[in-house]
């Protein structure tokens, strides 16, 4: 067995940017840091940066006085506003490439117009997005959604995308959107550069590969949408597992070459560990 790690794993520049930021915050705190759920989508990150003092909070009542760090997701513009009303101080982590999707968003609802996001309707960011885009929001899936859509011919549609959908569906949804022919339509393609580019990396690399190991939290869509990609290049054969511990060495064939991917919230540390554990693994059956 070999094992091939994929040309794009560990952190992306803006889960890496808000993890930097929330440790900076953690490393001279002079009052208490609460995050609005997890700051990333990855728990051992997360339980490392509690440790270091991160208070994990579910509602914003919970804080009474301190610092709230806003999540690379994204958060309500709602939310925010409420937060500041309170005195509550704010570090925003919010990753570029979702603050250029809530920009788009906010432009189109002040236009009148109506937004279309592509995504995952219950996903923090998706949910911000919709506080930006307004009343005339819509959340859709894939093109079978977008077909249901009721949208006039007078209508004026701006759609954009969660930022770590994949390309394809992206595109599927535009052109089911265009045959409504409404009367304008813009399209902002808001994929991230980053995620498309590992999208890209994982699919070429599961075609070369026995099975596929992808390494990420189970709540990352990002992660999800790697781990679907690569068991259809592979015909099935991809595990999703968060830390080495899951690893079954059954997975594995002798003599099949192994890929390893991971996704844009999973540390290089955790990546390492993974691929020390299978080849720990390759080791003890070429033993027998």
């Amino acid at each position: 067995m070999s094992v091939k790690l994929a040309k794009k794993t560990g952190f992306c520049f803006g889960v890496k940017r808000a993890v930097g930021m929330a440790e900076d915050a953690l490393a001279r705190k002079k009052r208490p840091i609460y995050s609005l759920g997890s700051i990333i989508h990855n728990d051992q990150v997360v339980a490392g940066l509690s440790r270091k003092g991160l208070k994990v909070i579910k509602n914003i009542n919970d804080i009474k006085k301190g610092v709230l760090v806003i999540s690379s997701h994204g958060l309500s513009p709602k939310i925010t506003t409420s937060i500041r009303m309170r005195g509550i101080d704010i570090i925003d982590t919010t990753c570029p490439f979702v603050l250029k999707a809530q920009r788009i968003a906010g432009a189109s609802n002040i236009k009148g117009r109506i937004v279309v996001i592509v995504g995952d309707k219950h996903h923090p960011e998706v949910r911000a997005l919709v506080d930006f885009a307004g009343r005339k929001a819509f959340v859709v899936k894939n093109r079978q959604q977008a077909m249901t859509l009721k949208l006039g011919k007078a209508d004026k549609v701006s759609v954009i995308s969660q930022t770590t959908q994949s390309k394809k569906n992206f595109i599927d949804v535009v052109k089911a959107i265009a045959l409504k022919k409404p009367g304008t339509l813009e399209v902002f393609d808001t994929i991230c550069a980053d995620a498309e580019s590992r999208q890209a990396k994982a699919s070429e690399l599961s075609r070369q590969v026995g099975v596929m190991i992808v390494v990420g939290g189970r709540k990352s869509a990002n992660t999800k949408r790697l781990l679907g990609i690569c068991a259809e290049n592979a015909g099935g054969r991809a595990h999703l597992i968060e830390t080495e511990s899951e690893i079954k060495s059954g997975w594995f064939l002798p003599g099949s070459a192994i890929g390893v991917t991971s996704g844009a919230s999973t540390p290089d540390w955790m990546v390492e560990k993974v691929v020390d554990r299978i080849s720990n693994i390759q080791r003890a059956q070429t033993k027998k």
